[in-house]
């Protein structure tokens, strides 16, 4: 059973939870840019469109009187948030169907955006932006290199205007629903005793790891479930973490949480060797307060140079490339041992995914 979470340090429900109902909607819709100079489709397709497009005008023309080297098809997305209204304008992204080179300078004709269900919400047309690019700068990434931004993708800041309301349902029968981000029974239960100890135990139900229900006695008004949801999204509540290790091999970047341990295990990679001892293990005492000596160096794989102590937290060895660390380290302990070897980020993903094979690894291991 749960407990309830300490409320001088936690989370607001607010940080943790969705309420139900409470959603964006994707919207698509394909139309046509004009007015770049000379940046636009060279296919046919683009030619059919534009033709049908100025047909609804009671405009005739032949495809071969019309020229698309300054228009452009597109797809055209945006998001319809939660209790958006008739009016309301949003965000669109616009980005090259065909193979135009460059929206700089169009402009996109009216085009409706559809849901899930091919019904219309929004309408986007507007002059569209591009970003641009900076010269050589030392705030640059790279000094001295241009860095351009990708011309077929464009924004339409609050270019859709709204025309349909998604309406929201809130309540199922007589109960608000919370549903967790981030599912785990722990937190399920002690949001449960969080909104018990506030609104009474008899009206709230941890359903499972993700969801948590809220009953009303009678039905009530709208401002009072406002108010209720207000009151309650206010409250704190302390998660509790999974133990999970994420990587990203193209960068090298690995995250973990302060829960993530790492049992005994030997880990031979290449010209690599990583030894997780046992503390047990009288050779390797984490209570030692030993200090390396000149006769006992740890030796540094990049410079192969003699230093009288290793990194913090590593355990010396006479042999090069080779670590020892005491069971129960943390992935620091491990990264920063294997940084010390000279291990490259894909070297850091096959000795991780090796290590939770061998389930030295107490936690999920997450790849990118």
């Amino acid at each position: 059973v749960g407990e309830p979470a300490p409320t001088d340090a936690g989370v607001r429900l607010k940080d943790l939870c969705e309420i139900s109902g409470v959603r964006d909607n994707h919207l698509f819709g394909v139309g046509l840019v004009v007015g770049l100079s000379g940046t636009g489709d060279k296919n046919p397709a683009t030619v059919r469109m534009l033709r049908q497009m100025l047909a609804t005008k009671h405009l005739s023309f032949d495809d071969a009187d019309l020229s698309s080297k300054n228009v452009a098809m597109v797809t055209v997305t945006a998001d319809l948030p939660a209790f958006a209204r008739a009016g309301s304008r949003l965000y669109t992204t616009v980005s090259v169907a065909g193979d135009a080179t460059s929206l700089r300078g169009g402009m996109l004709l009216q085009t409706p955006l559809t849901g899930a269900d091919e019904r219309i919400y929004a309408v986007a047309q507007g002059a569209l932006s591009v970003g641009g690019f900076g010269a050589a700068s030392p705030g640059l990434p790279v000094p001295g290199i241009e860095h351009r931004n990708i011309e077929t993708d464009a924004s339409l800041s609050q270019g859709a205007l709204v025309e349909r309301e998604v309406p929201a349902t809130l309540l199922y029968g007589d109960r608000l629903r919370l549903l967790l981000r981030e599912s785990d029974f722990t937190t399920a239960s002690r949001v449960a005793h969080c909104l018990g100890d506030t609104f009474g135990p008899a009206r709230v139900t941890a359903v499972d790891a993700n969801m948590i229900t809220l009953g009303f006695a009678s039905a009530p008004s709208e401002s009072e479930l406002v108010d209720t949801i207000a009151k309650l999204q206010q409250l704190r509540v302390a998660p509790d973490l999974k133990a999970r290790v994420v990587i990203n091999e193209r960068t090298g970047t690995i995250v973990a949480g302060n829960l993530v341990r790492i049992s005994a295990v030997a880990v031979s990679h290449g010209s690599l060797s990583l030894r997780v001892m046992p503390v047990a293990d009288r050779r390797i005492d984490p209570s030692d307060p030993r200090k390396v000596v000149d006769t006992v160096a740890w030796v540094d794989p990049f410079t192969r140079l003699r230093r009288s102590e290793p990194p913090a937290g590593l355990r010396p060895t006479t042999t090069p490339g080779t670590m020892n660390i005491v069971a129960g380290a943390t992935v620091d302990d491990i990264a920063n041992a294997l940084n010390a070897l000279g291990a490259k980020p894909h070297d850091l993903v096959a000795i991780f995914e090796a290590i939770a094979r061998a389930g030295a690894l107490h936690a999920e291991l997450v790849k990118m």
